[in-house]
């Protein structure tokens, strides 16, 4: 009974601690368009939800991070028209799309929404990383749903 009441509160705490994810990412000072940051991350979450049936809330605090800060650094590098110098994803992108068809379809959704909000392109290799970090979301919601 200890033991649950533990795991329980921390789930509690991080849900919690989720709440205060918006703010952070709304402050950090770095120099990129906070406002269409937090959008960009928040419209992600509402697509992963639509596909998956899992929010912000259904993940770790570490796992919003990471996702919010892959999607930081994509839209960093969308603005700056900074070209990754990696080639083509090839055997491994096909492999992982047809593993993982889902993963991909809910990548390229947020691609689209974040080339529209920031009216650039995002290249073709940020969508193998962003299928990846999708899949962590899922991943680690399923995870934690089997924990409580």
């Amino acid at each position: 009974m200890k033991i649950t009441q533990i795991i329980n509160e921390d789930l509690v705490m991080a849900r919690e601690d989720q709440a205060g994810e918006a703010s952070y990412w709304l402050t950090r000072s770095s120099g990129e368009p906070h406002d269409l940051l937090f959008v960009v991350v928040e419209n992600a979450f509402g697509i992963i939800g639509r596909h998956f049936g899992i929010g912000a809330s259904d993940v770790s605090v570490l796992t919003y991070r990471r996702f919010a800060e892959h999607m930081r650094t994509s839209l960093r590098r969308a603005l700056k028209d900074d070209v990754r110098t990696s080639e083509k994803d090839g055997t491994l992108g096909d492999l992982l799309r047809q593993h993982m068809p889902e993963c991909d379809a809910c990548a390229r959704e947020i691609r689209r929404d974040l080339e529209r909000r920031s009216g650039h392109t995002v290249p073709e290799e940020e969508l193998l990383d962003l299928m990846l970090h999708v899949h962590k979301v899922v991943s680690n919601a399923v995870f934690a749903s089997r924990r409580v």
